[in-house]
């Protein structure tokens, strides 16, 4: 008796784990995530070479999308790419973001429409792939050096200096 009641639990739990798989009860279809992403590595490369016409080599690194709610959907990225700069150097720009998408109310039931609520970059790296030779003996430029209009406008943490002392705990 032991032995049919194993069988017939096991049975069931394969059943109900089969089913669990296998059904549709995603809110968001796996082929919408699909084609989030390809808009937006598309839509990634288009603003970048509109911002930045001298960019080459652009390359997704990750991109990957998750579901928050029934029409909202999370996408993280990064990308990275080659800049020219103004002195003729050639820097690999790695960024890191995630962007939140909103489902619109479509005209036609299988139709999605999808529409970007916010993007925020949360790394910006840059790489210089030729280095600059620097002696104690060179003059530095007595003017403040102008910022390009496309540098990035995010602030990072700031270290004290090493002659500063922190307060001392008592």
């Amino acid at each position: 008796m032991k032995k049919i009641v194993s069988v017939v639990v096991f049975v069931a739990a394969m059943i109900w784990t089969w089913n669990l798989f296998h059904s549709n009860s995603s809110t968001v279809a796996f082929q919408t995530h699909a084609d989030i992403q390809s808009k937006l590595a598309a839509l990634i490369q288009e603003s970048l070479l509109a911002k930045k016409p001298s960019a080459s080599d652009f390359q997704i690194v990750r991109l990957w999308t998750e579901t928050l709610s029934q029409n909202k959907v999370r996408a993280v990225f990064a990308y990275k790419f080659n800049d020219k700069t103004e002195s003729g150097e050639v820097t690999e720009q790695t960024l890191e973001g995630e962007a939140v998408l909103h489902r619109e109310p479509a005209t036609f039931k299988e139709e999605d429409h999808w529409v970007v609520q916010s993007v925020k970059t949360t790394n910006d790296m840059v790489n210089f792939t030729e280095g600059s030779a620097v002696s104690p003996n060179m003059e530095l430029p007595t003017e403040p050096m102008a910022m390009p209009e496309s540098a990035p406008t995010a602030t990072a943490p700031v270290a004290p200096a090493a002659t500063e002392k922190s307060p001392e705990k008592k």
